[in-house]
Order: structure tokens, then sequence, then C-alpha cells
């Protein structure tokens, strides 16, 4: 299990650079773009991300199938078979994608609510961003293979290179000149320049030969199936909502409900950078039949991830304004502390399906997976659509919570590997992260303005009492090691 752990690990680190980096590059963006033009700019990037339906999940996808392969003579061959596959369909799927955003560029340019100049640069941009399909596609099969062979460090590396470019290109060039489509271009240059580093990585690792095997491509177009109906439900809920919400709301508010769920997405994140290596973990105990250990695996994960989840979500509510003012400004927090507090709720409770998602990936449940996640998504962007019209940015916001949903995943996977449902399981790994978070909302609710004293207060309690339900685990689990060693000394 070490190379799992240097894995999340690896994870960890860029992710705690990529959020510095967020904090840092959010600021900067808003003033340098101004209300109107970030909030195309977000509307742009959610479209661009959104697009990445069209990959089928891919990355996933190679990821599970390179995991499987074993190592011998003929792992070369295995590897380029699934490498070729991949590339083979992106092409053909990069290319439908950019025929529908070509289709698409023009009704959506003629329904944003801003000036004729800003909807012709969107819909100039949107060309850029259809011509970007095709390098953005074939990056995504490098990235998988790289993952499933644990290369996580070179896999966030140019990930982060990615990020960092984006971000800064385009405030430089709106620094010299407001203009979208510029901006957009940007992305298309920037997007070949990362599958040039991913191909490079590659040929190091493993120089690539083109050999079609129509049985792996089938395998692979099989899975891709439930897998593009996930990638699409996954896209309409990160992404699409933006898009409503610009809709219904206008740019200035879809630049401000970028912001509030891409903080709060960063809890997603934390837990996927510890949850993401059990797709190949998963996927290779399933092949060499040990339930038990997948199993018992799977529940420490998510007992961890319920306590990170309760600490981070819970010190997010409880410092919300504080965090505002100093990340964009005080009047930025007096507006909009509040519906950040129900987004961390809203992300929180969803993160804690992560475990259980990648391991159902990775066991290859995709079919119900897939549905599953596709009904909460549509559930979720009809909500905020008429909460939205109806009650403004918090009802906006307030429709992130129908995706709490998607922790049937967490009861199916109990499900699997106990009949009946364990529900003491579930709730003894899940409880902190399920309560402590919406108890401490709750207080917030019924003392909006505490002082200073009683948050640094609270903070305390929380920190004191998930140290303590840390230590308590560790201590079980010490001693149920130290009772194994002796029973085996005893019938030695």
């Amino acid at each position: 299990m070490n190379k799992y752990l240097r894995a999340a690990s690896t994870n960890f680190i860029f992710l705690a650079i990529s959020v510095v980096f967020f904090l840092v590059i959010t600021p900067v963006a808003i003033r340098t773009m101004g209300e109107d033009l970030f909030g195309l700019w977000a509307m742009l990037s959610a479209l661009m991300l959104f697009s990445n339906i069209g990959t089928l999940g891919i990355d996933t996808i190679v990821m599970k199938f390179s995991s499987e392969i074993p190592t011998h003579a003929d792992a070369q061959t295995q590897s380029n078979r699934i490498m070729t596959a991949g590339y083979l369909i992106v092409v053909v799927m990069s290319v439908i994608t950019a025929i529908l955003l070509l289709f698409v560029r023009d009704p959506i340019a003629d329904n944003i609510n801003a000036s004729t100049e800003l909807r012709e640069q969107f819909r100039q941009a949107m060309a850029w961003i259809a011509a970007g399909m095709l390098p953005q596609f074939l990056a995504r099969v490098p990235q998988g293979f790289l993952l499933s062979q644990l290369r996580n460090m070179a896999a966030r590396q140019i990930e982060l290179f990615s990020s960092i470019s984006f971000w800064v290109g385009a405030i430089v060039i709106a620094l010299t000149e407001k203009n979208l489509a510029t901006i957009a271009a940007w992305c298309f240059f920037n997007n070949v320049l990362v599958l040039a580093l991913y191909l490079w990585m590659m040929h190091r690792l493993m120089p690539f030969r083109f050999q079609l095997d129509v049985h792996s491509f089938h395998r692979m177009l099989d899975f891709s199936g439930y897998m593009f109906l996930e990638n699409l439900a996954i896209s309409l809920f990160q992404h699409f909502d933006k898009v409503v919400v610009g809709f219904t709301l206008g740019p200035a508010l879809a630049g401000v409900y970028s912001v509030g769920t891409s903080l709060a997405l960063r809890l997603s994140i934390v837990t996927g950078q510890a949850t993401e290596v059990m797709i190949p973990y998963a996927s290779l105990q399933k092949s060499l039949g040990d339930q038990q250990k997948l199993y018992a695996t799977f529940r420490q994960l998510s007992r961890y991830v319920s306590i990170i989840l309760a600490g981070l979500s819970s010190v997010l509510v409880i410092w919300m304004s504080e965090v505002l003012s100093l990340w964009i400004g005080p009047d930025f927090a007096r507006q909009y502390a509040d519906a950040f507090r129900i987004l961390i709720i809203a992300y929180s409770l969803l993160s804690l399906c992560r475990p259980a998602h990648q391991t159902l990936t990775g066991i290859g449940k995709v079919k119900f997976t897939a549905f599953i996640y596709l009904f909460s998504t549509i559930l979720m962007l009809a909500g905020l659509f008429f909460l939205s019209r109806e009650f403004g940015f918090l009802g906006a916001v307030s429709a992130n919570l129908i995706l709490v949903l998607l922790l049937i995943f967490n009861l199916l996977l109990y499900f699997t590997f106990e009949r009946p449902l364990p529900w003491r399981h579930a709730l003894a790994d899940l409880k902190w992260g399920l309560f402590l978070p919406v108890f401490v909302y709750g207080s917030s609710l019924l003392l909006p303005n505490p002082p200073l004293t009683h948050k640094i207060a609270e903070t305390i309690i929380v920190g004191i009492l998930l140290l303590w339900v840390v230590a308590k685990d560790n201590f079980t689990l010490i001693k149920t090691g130290l009772l194994q060693i002796k029973q085996a000394v005893s019938r030695s």
C-alpha cells in the first residue's frame, strides 16, 4: 500500500500549491478584468471544462485498464493497445465536440445579458475553444496512463503548470486589452503546450507505438458509454451550472457564483487526492479477489475523509466572513458570506461520497454510478434554474444541497460487501462529516454576528473534538493489531 500512500501524498502537496495559487489569483483576476469580463470569462471557462464530457472519461478508463496490466514481457504491447484505443476514441470525439460548440455558439452568445461588443467577443472566443478540443482531449490519454502507473508527481506537475499558465496568461492579456477572444486564443495555445508536455513525459517513461487491437478497443468503448453519462453529470454540475446562473442572474453574479463554487469545490478536491488512488487499487484488489482487504481499506479511508471534511468545512463556516474580507474585500464578505457557507455545507456533504465513488469505479460498477449521478445533477440544475429565479443568489446556492443524494454511492458499496446493509458501519464511518458541519452552520444561524472570542472558542472545541476522535481511532487500530499478534504467537 506504500506506493498508493506516496501517490496520495504527492496529490496533497500539489493540491496545497494549487489552493494557494487559486486564493492569490482569484482577487487579482476580478480586479484586472472587472466584474462583467470576469463573469464572461468564468462562463467561457465553464463551457471549455464542460466540453470534457466528450472525452468519455478516457483518463479514468485508461487508468483502470492500465492498472490491471501484469508485469511481464507483454506489458509494453498491452499498454500500447490501450493507449492506441484511447487516442482513437478521443480524436473522433474531439471533432464531434468542436462541431457542437461551433453550432451552439450563436444561440449562447445572443442570449447573454451583456453589451453587443462583449457578445461578439464571446462568439469569437468559442471558436478558439472549439479549436482547442483536439489537444485538450488527446492530453487525457497520457494523463490517465501516468496515474495508472502512480506517476502522480509527473502528472501533477503538468496539471499545475497548465493551471498557472492558463490564468496568468489570461490576466496578462487583460492588462493590455480586455478582449475575451484574445484570452481564448491563449487557451488554445496553452492546450497545445500541455499536450506536448504529456507526450514528452510519456516518451521518457514508455516509447509509444501505434498498435490497434479490436478487443481492447471494444472493451474500452463499452466502458466509455457509462463513463460518458457520469462525466456528463459531473460537468453539468461543476461547469454548466455557472452558465445557468449567467442566464438567470446575469454575468456579474455568475462570476460570484463561480468564485463560491470554486472555493467549495476545494473540499471535494482535498478528498479526491486521497480517494483517486482507489481506482487502480480497487481494480487490482478485485482482479486478485481480495474483497475483505478492499472493504477494510475503504472503511478506513471513509473515516479519515469524514474527519477531514468535518474539520475543514466547520472552520470555513465559522470564519467565512473573515476569509472573504481578507481574500476579496469587506463589501464582498457582507454580501455573500451567508451564501458561501451554504455552498461549503453542500460540497462537504457531497464530498463524503468520494471514497465510495472511486471504489465503485475501480471495481467496474459504473452503470449504477452513472445513472445516479446524472439523475441527481439534472434535479440539481432544475432546482438551480427555478430557485435562482424565485429567490435570487441564495436560491442558486441552496440548489447545490440537492446533490446530497450522491451519498447513495456509500450505501451501495456497504451493501456490496455486507448484506443486509450494515447501517452501523455507515454511520460509524461518516457521522462526523455528516453532522458536525451542519451543527456548526446551525449555530451560525442562531448567532449571526458572534464576537471574535466566540469564533476562536468554537474553533478550538472543533479541533479538540476531532483530535480526540483521531487519537481514539488510532488507539483502536493499535489495540487490534497487538491482539492479532498475540493470537498468532499463541497459535505458534
